[in-house]
């Protein structure tokens, strides 16, 4: 697992170490630096990727020798542009480290050269940890199986592409959500016991209704597989309604982007990753707790996952999963990003919880705005209130 995130000369950070959890959630102003943690991993994630590739053909002796190149763009939906904004600007170097840690002192490390004068769509890996693939077995970010949703999902799609992938996976836009439910249906996939809500069976396709069936009552999801076509076709139902089933475009637009969420979290892996930018989208505030409970219970089943999110209610999500006894306290925890008065990086506010889901600090700009809001309500209110007296 991976219990630290350090950057060195990566965008708006100059230096920083960010502590995650089994549950870590990230939250903060836009354009304080959330995207760019994600995007650090998915870097890390790609050099461990051309790593195996180049196994064994790299000469160890010569630390000046290029090791690898990682694409900016496109690999793992990145878009990064090119090298020239890659760095700090606040800080005269061309190179960029990258790496993770963990509580039993295993550590990677690389170095990445990110020319500000030549810029170039790919970065050149100069330096790495020694024994990186051996290394690597420890982190979840370098697993084989890994599951990433970024924020720009696919909407609502009647038929979706089938893939040959290593694993089964909804695709990083969720392209393939309908694809992988037919698969683990296919495959009578079982679900880990902590995310059984369902207790008639243990069946991929059961507990998938029954944790949708959280965010939209009554919800039912069919999968026909047309191999002719290399097209999954989807329509989702009612529980009891009598309306068939309708194609995705008929129904709500968050189903369609909570789906890949819910189905990705059922499949990872214990020990894989799980990265879920803005889990919320498109929700009712309801249906935003209920996702915020399934990320913390898809924790508590050995997956580490990283979520960001602008959704107080996911925040609340994951202290009534704590209340409920589904994620220990200790494992879950949000960092919340923001910018000071002057230059520089942005503040780190690391934040934890206790055994009653209190939060050990509530930084300005954490999830207060309703309350500042509420404030001014009434206060508006009373001055309305005394004018009318005179």
């Amino acid at each position: 697992m991976i219990n630290d995130i350090h950057l060195t000369n990566f965008k708006c950070f100059q230096k920083v170490k960010i502590p995650l959890k089994r549950l870590t959630v990230l939250s903060g102003g836009n354009g304080v630096g959330k995207s760019s943690v994600i995007q650090a991993l998915l870097l890390l994630r790609q050099a461990g990727d051309q790593a195996r590739l180049l196994a064994g053909a790299v000469d160890r002796t010569d630390r000046k020798r290029q090791l690898f190149s990682i694409n900016l763009n496109d690999t793992y939906r990145l878009s990064l542009g090119n090298s020239a904004t890659l760095t700090n600007a606040d800080i005269d170097s061309d190179t960029v480290v990258l790496g993770v840690s963990s509580n039993d002192t295993e550590c990677i490390m690389c170095g990445f050269e990110a020319s500000t004068t030549k810029p170039t769509t790919s970065i050149a890996c100069v330096e790495a940890s020694e024994d990186l693939l051996e290394r690597a077995s420890v982190f979840s970010i370098f697993q084989r199986e890994f599951h990433y949703l970024v924020a720009e999902r696919v909407g609502p799609r009647d038929l979706q592409p089938m893939a040959d992938q290593l694993f089964t996976s909804t695709g990083y836009k969720g392209e393939f959500t309908a694809f992988a439910i037919s698969q683990a249906e296919a495959e009578s996939r079982i679900v880990a016991p902590t995310l059984c809500i369902e207790p008639e069976s243990k069946l991929f396709r059961v507990q998938l209704e029954a944790w949708m069936g959280r965010m939209v009552p009554g919800a039912q999801i069919f999968t026909t597989p047309h191999p002719d076509l290399n097209r999954v076709q989807m329509a989702i139902g009612r529980r009891g309604a009598t309306a068939k089933a309708l194609p995705p475009a008929n129904t709500g637009f968050g189903i369609s982007y909570a789906l890949p969420v819910v189905v990705s979290g059922l499949l990872a892996a214990p020990g894989s990753m799980l990265i879920v930018e803005n889990p919320e989208a498109h929700l009712h505030p309801g249906a935003q707790t209920a996702i915020g409970i399934f990320l913390a219970s898809v924790a508590s089943a050995g997956v580490q996952v990283l979520v960001e999110t602008h959704s107080e209610n996911v925040l609340n999500g994951v202290r009534l999963a704590v209340l409920r006894d589904i994620i220990p306290h200790d494992d879950a925890s949000f960092v919340f990003l923001s910018l000071g008065e002057g230059p520089g990086q942005p503040i780190l506010h690391p934040i934890t919880m206790d055994k009653a889901a209190e939060l050990t600090s509530w930084p300005p700009g954490f999830f207060d705005q309703q309350g500042a809001d509420l404030a001014e309500m009434m206060k508006a209110r009373r001055a309305i209130a005394a004018q009318a007296k005179v």
